[in-house]
């Protein structure tokens, strides 16, 4: 009898190991290193392609951008159901103010009609010098997404200075921003445009600096919370912008504190902005003026 448990103790064993590297081996993991010149996108965007290749959502590809600086001419293009990950600060992504200038192009790192996303731990650098560098618009932005879904862009550092959004979503839902030090990007931290829904945006800390540190503009179920917002660079106007027709944008347990911008300095500032609008349990000061439209107590 123990004789015949053994066995079939050591059949099961080796099932399972038989098993294991069928299911590791599919998971496609790429490793990309910095390159000389300035077309890194060309190795990332193939590993990236290369990763894509059979991946799920249950059973993502992997593309790991080691340590370096990473110089593009052109955008790193995201594909469904790949993550794309940094080895923290120490991996720069960098552009000059050149690059990613147009419709087709209009972000380092651009995702459109992809789901199941996720860039994280990297740097963010471009040869901008100066606040006046900032406020492109649609183009120059570190992160885009259009027309995307079930994403998330998280521990991300973009520093001083860059020429567009930290990330900019637009006709999307479902995208989470979070763990981000957004530190006096070139116009808005992050922007939620265009009838984006279903997302969110937390435990970012954000300097203002051209714009705002995040806008919310024509979209639906849109929560703020848990980020820290500051600036003394002089420029942008508020903390939050709220914009346009809004459906239950939720801002809450946020710090908004000393912020001297060059039009306004509000903690939450108002355009045109109508609709289901909660600002509550946000602290603030040396701000002014505090909310300009919202209802909660904060």
């Amino acid at each position: 009898m123990l004789k015949r448990q053994i066995g079939t103790l050591f059949l099961a064993t080796c099932l399972i190991l038989t098993a294991v590297p069928a299911v590791l081996g599919a998971q496609n993991s790429i490793t990309v290193n910095p390159t000389s010149g300035s077309d890194a996108q060309t190795a990332i965007n193939k590993a990236i392609n290369s990763a894509a290749s059979g991946a799920t959502e249950s059973n993502p590809g992997y593309v790991f951008l080691t340590a370096g600086t990473y110089k593009i001419s052109a955008p790193i293009v995201l594909k469904s159901n790949v993550v794309l990950k940094g080895a923290g600060d120490g991996t720069i992504i960098y552009a000059t103010g050149s690059v990613c200038n147009s419709d087709g192009s209009p972000a380092y790192i651009f995702g459109s009609g992809v789901s199941n996303v996720e860039v994280s731990d990297l740097q963010f650098k471009s040869s901008a010098t100066s606040p006046r560098d900032g406020g492109h618009g649609d183009y120059r932005n570190c992160i885009k997404f259009t027309s995307s879904s079930d994403s998330k862009v998280h521990d991300i550092l973009f520093t001083r200075y860059l020429y567009g959004d930290g990330v900019r979503i637009s006709k999307s839902s479902g995208i989470e921003v979070y763990n981000c030090r957004m530190y006096s990007v070139g116009h808005d931290g992050v922007s939620f445009l265009s009838g984006t829904k279903d997302s969110r945006m937390y435990n970012c800390d954000v300097e203002v600096q051209t714009n705002t540190g995040v806008r919310i503009d024509n979209c639906a179920n849109i929560e703020v919370d848990h980020n820290t917002f500051s600036g003394s660079a002089g420029s942008g106007w508020c903390c939050v912008e709220l914009e346009n027709s809004l459906t239950n944008a939720n801002v809450h347990h946020n710090i908004m504190h000393d912020f001297k911008g060059s039009s306004s300095s509000a903690g939450v500032g108002n355009v045109h902005a109508s609709g289901s609008i909660s600002v509550h349990d946000n602290v603030m000061w040396n701000v002014s003026p505090y909310i300009q439209v919202g209802s909660g107590s904060n």
